[in-house]
């Protein structure tokens, strides 16, 4: 009777562990469209920030932390060009550099702000901002000489063209160079670009929002994949391709803190080079001096747009792993069913063994406990049986 019992509970329990078993999986199933989701949502984001960081000018910001820059100890000539570099650039403006722009602002307290409206004001906006793109002087040393002039870095920083054509009667009133020589040598030799560490990171973050897009692609594909052989492909795919975006990204920060001042030092360091080039070494250290005082002078500090950036990184690496945890593998899900098989077969064997008592002696006669004090008596053993 007892054994029958249960036999029966057995078994009316096995089927309700089958089917928590089959409710788990089915909330398997349900929570897949979702981290899907939630990984789409997360991947437009990050490309959505990743394109705001790269547009916006404010990688870095560079302002003057002193009204006067004091150099001393070193050849007049030296600290001439250095003081008037520093008066005009920079001693009234804050300037703001990104990918593809630059930014200054005429500070409020500028005694001067009159006399730049006058030179530049086509290029300035009703704010006191005027952006231009981020160009930089290009030339050979040799051409030191003639294109290596504050009228030229201020043409080249200002005026949105590549040429710096000295016949241009614009250009020769508004930058002040009707001293320079007027030969076609000049006109081709001196020249606008962009600094070279820019053009590599716009490479970089290119690279990077394209690994980004391929993520997308690879999580729609796991809402109509439904293989687990061609999830785990899904999988590696995914580990590839956010690996690749988070060093692309990571790469483009990497260089563009390494180049915090390359911006404000270029007219400076060529100063430096060009004397260094020409052996003139007494100049060469004395500009050295001057450019640790010039550092001292101005404030340069991480922009918006580097923040953005190391935002969209972050985010890039939890897609990442949230890609790698919807993914799952054909291994891993046979070991979760073969595990789930195991304790339902040993449930069962436990309670078999529970409930049924196989005796010793098969002789010998089985004993009932009377529970109501009464005496126990035997069962008639087989061989009674037959007589």
């Amino acid at each position: 009777m007892l054994e029958k019992q249960s036999r029966n509970s057995s078994i009316h329990e096995y089927p309700s562990e089958t089917n928590q078993v089959n409710k788990r999986k089915n909330i398997a199933k349900g929570r897949i469209p979702i981290s899907v989701t939630i990984g789409l949502v997360l991947t437009c984001i990050t490309i959505a920030l990743q394109c705001i960081a790269f547009f916006t000018p404010h990688w870095k910001e560079i302002s003057p932390n002193a009204h006067s820059l004091y150099v001393d100890g070193v050849d007049a000539l030296i600290r001439t060009e250095v003081l008037h570099y520093f008066n005009t650039v920079h001693r009234y403006t804050r300037h703001s550099y990104g990918l593809f722009q630059r930014c200054e602002y005429i500070l409020s307290n500028s005694s001067v702000y009159n006399y730049q409206t006058n030179l530049v004001n086509i290029f300035r906006n009703q704010d006191g901002q005027k952006c231009t793109r981020n160009y930089l002087p290009s030339y050979n040393d040799e051409h030191f000489n003639e294109c290596h002039s504050l009228p030229y870095y201020r043409f080249c920083t200002k005026a949105n063209e590549k040429k710096f054509d000295v016949n241009n009667d614009y250009l020769r009133t508004a930058f002040d160079i009707s001293s320079l020589s007027s030969s076609s040598d000049s006109k081709s030799s001196c020249e606008c670009h962009y600094p070279p560490y820019v053009i590599l990171c716009r490479i970089l973050t290119i690279l990077g929002l394209l690994f980004l897009a391929l993520t997308i692609v690879l999580y729609i594909c796991t809402l109509f994949c439904k293989n687990q052989h061609y999830r785990m492909k899904i999988r590696c795919f995914g580990l590839l391709t956010v690996i690749s975006s988070v060093l692309f990204l990571l790469l483009t920060l990497i260089i563009t803190r390494q180049h915090m001042e390359y911006e404000s030092m270029d007219y400076l360091i060529a100063i430096q080079k060009h004397y260094r080039s020409n052996q003139i070494y007494k100049l060469s250290q004395d500009m050295k001096i001057a450019i640790d005082r010039f550092l001292e002078s101005v404030e340069i500090r991480t922009g918006y747009s580097a923040i953005i950036a190391w935002v969209a990184l972050l985010l890039s690496i939890v897609d990442g792993i949230l890609l790698l945890t919807t993914c799952r593998t054909p291994n891993e899900a046979s070991d979760d069913e073969s595990e789930t098989h195991m304790n339902l077969m040993s449930s069962s064997a436990n309670e078999d063994h529970q409930f049924i008592a196989i005796p010793d002696d098969i002789q010998s006669p089985a004993t009932f406990v009377n529970h109501h004090h009464e005496m126990p008596h035997k069962l008639p053993t087989l061989h009674e049986d037959e007589v």
